[in-house]
């Protein structure tokens, strides 16, 4: 009624777009604030508590002013590392320096979860808690319930509530296990203090910071050579499945990829997943993502071994430089953690002995691993404008085309349900077609 043509959709205004946009532009548009607050908020938290912990604690930070380094630049730095994952620290023994210092370590420990593996689940429980409390029936409230109901539609991040409750459990079974592992094996008698319970105390906080360092960030709290060997193994195993928890939910959650959530007619090759259900479809998501993975890992420890094979055979006795140490640096940077078990009388990784074709391994096994995440076809929130859904604009010509085609197939046609089925992603599909 007040626009009689598209082709001056250039000159709407933003109360028009949100017309025509309806529920569904808006919410994407609440998102968008949300995300950035997220982002911006939880730094200057971080900020804000780790610079008044130390201005406070002047004892503990002269492990930082005595390296020449200010104490509130040190809070802004070491706030932004944890919280992007980073593991980057102004102290050169990474986090040895405060080991008995519990509350950097909790800080930082909340901050390296919410920053990463946990980040779908916080997401999820920012937009549920402001959903709770704006007033119903609102325009803001009717974006929340958009979001919580279509999370897939708007955000690859964001998950459906069973999904995200599944999510937050295997990072809790992850993360108790290697705990576990990390307390029972550990030396005590390292973090003596002037009481039982305030030893006990450190020594519980820094096996939750080492653990959830592990997974993502990088951060160490004490020497990883000098720690029981299963320990060892045991981070080993974390970091090789760190993106692991977060990439299969994304993969469940994709209404296009691999069609696992549809039953489509003329699929006459579907995979087991599409037929016998989703808990099936799971299993056989975590099968490719080991197995693909798998391959570049010792692919890389292949390659490094070739390179590395005269001092490798020199060095047999030396533990430091042992092909146990050359696969725990390539799992380390395949995961993007960058945890390392060192090298005698050095500060450095042990990436520093390495010779530059080694070093350049370890670089492809970083940018491999940094987008093993993400989905193997197009994402349900992710629409390029090349995957046009009308007919008689998607003219390609050549192995190109023909290609492209292929890809856009679950997106150019809608699915068509076999007679007698339901699902409702499908008529979501249909009817917001």
């Amino acid at each position: 009624m007040w626009q009689p043509s598209i082709a001056s959709c250039s000159d709407w205004d933003e109360r028009q777009k949100d017309q025509l946009g309806g529920t569904e532009y808006r919410a994407l548009k609440t998102l968008r604030i949300i995300l950035m607050c997220y982002f911006i908020l939880f730094h200057i938290l971080g900020i804000l508590l780790l610079g008044s912990w130390i201005w406070l604690t002047p004892e503990v930070g002269q492990s930082v002013t005595v390296n020449g380094v200010n104490s509130f630049w040190w809070a802004i730095f070491t706030a932004g590392s944890a919280f992007n994952d980073l593991g980057y620290t102004l102290t050169p023994d990474s986090m040895i320096s405060f080991k008995n210092a519990a509350f950097p370590l909790i800080l930082m420990s909340f901050l390296i979860v919410i920053g990463n593996t946990g980040f779908p689940c916080m997401l999820r429980l920012i937009i549920w808690l402001l959903s709770k409390l704006t007033t119903y029936g609102s325009s803001l409230s009717e974006e929340l319930q958009f979001l919580l109901d279509h999370p897939r539609r708007c955000f690859t991040l964001l998950f459906p509530s069973g999904e995200s409750w599944r999510l937050l459990g295997v990072l809790i079974l992850l993360n108790g296990f290697d705990f576990t592992v990390f307390c029972t094996l550990s030396d005590r008698s390292e973090y003596q203090t002037d009481s039982q319970s305030q030893s006990t105390l450190i020594w519980l906080v820094n096996g939750l910071f080492q653990i959830a360092s592990t997974r993502t960030a990088g951060f160490s709290v004490t020497p990883l050579a000098d720690i029981h060997p299963a320990i060892q193994v045991s981070f080993l195993v974390m970091m090789y499945i760190s993106a692991f928890p977060t990439a299969i939910a994304m993969r469940e959650t994709n209404v296009y990829e691999e069609r696992s959530l549809g039953v489509y007619e003329h699929d006459s090759d579907s995979e087991p997943e599409s037929r016998n259900g989703k808990h099936i479809g799971l299993a056989v998501h975590i099968q490719r993502q080991l197995g693909f993975d798998l391959w570049y890992v010792m692919l890389g420890l292949f390659l490094i071994a070739i390179a590395e094979g005269g001092r490798l055979q020199k060095d047999a006795d030396n533990p430091a430089f042992s092909l146990f140490s050359v696969l725990f640096e390539i799992v380390s940077a395949y995961g993007t953690v960058g945890l390392s078990l060192g090298y005698p009388e050095t500060e450095t990784s042990l990436c520093a002995q390495f010779n530059w074709v080694s070093k350049l391994v370890i670089v492809a096994m970083q940018l491999r691993g940094r987008h093993r995440g993400l989905p193997h076809a197009l994402d349900h929130a992710i629409l390029l404008p090349c995957e046009s859904h009308q007919d008689g604009q998607d003219e390609r010509s050549g192995w190109l085309g023909t290609w492209l085609k292929k890809r856009a197939s679950n997106l150019s046609n809608p699915p068509t349900l076999r007679q007698g089925g339901e699902d409702e992603e499908g008529e979501e599909y249909l009817l917001h077609a």
